[in-house]
């Protein structure tokens, strides 16, 4: 009977150094966020295009693309060294005749996380925006990604795009 119960405690040990080693894999992001280069980079690893700029206030602006879309990464809330807490995927489409502000409309009611609104000439862009900062990781980010990319779809389906 000890050795069953001193087995079990090795065991019971063994699983939880196993648990604490696959968290502490886990890819954590920088307290701070991150920068255009880690961006640039998390996307090219994926197999995705990532032209790193700069915008107009001087952070950073990625270019790329996913299942034939095109889409822009916005950097919010950078502070001096270029380390952002927030992204912002980003969308437009130039459509021949303005989408309705009623369309516009049922898809946001429907919709939960990627949100529509239209430019002063009734094209389409959408928005999905992500915390990169304390306590996130890359595979969390992966799965915000995964939202990005299949409701873009969604939507240009929506669209008749």
């Amino acid at each position: 009977m000890k050795t069953a119960i001193i087995a079990l405690a090795a065991a019971t040990a063994l699983c939880s150094l196993a648990v604490g080693n696959g968290a502490a894999q886990a890819q954590d992001i920088h307290k701070d966020g991150m920068t255009g280069p880690e961006v640039a980079a998390w996307l090219q690893k994926a197999g995705y295009k990532a032209e790193l700029t700069k915008d107009s206030s001087d952070d950073p602006l990625i270019d790329s693309a996913a299942d034939g879309h095109n889409f822009k990464i916005y950097f919010y809330d950078c502070n001096e060294a270029k380390r952002c807490k927030a992204l912002q995927f980003s969308a437009g489409f130039d459509l021949k005749e303005p989408l309705k502000l009623e369309k516009a409309n049922e898809w946001n009611r429907k919709n939960r996380y990627l949100k529509v609104y239209l430019d002063d000439e009734g094209d389409p862009y959408v928005q999905y925006d992500v915390n990169v900062n304390a306590g996130r990781t890359l595979a969390g980010l992966d799965d915000d990604f995964g939202v990005w990319t299949g409701m873009i779809g969604d939507f240009t389906t929506f669209i008749d795009w």
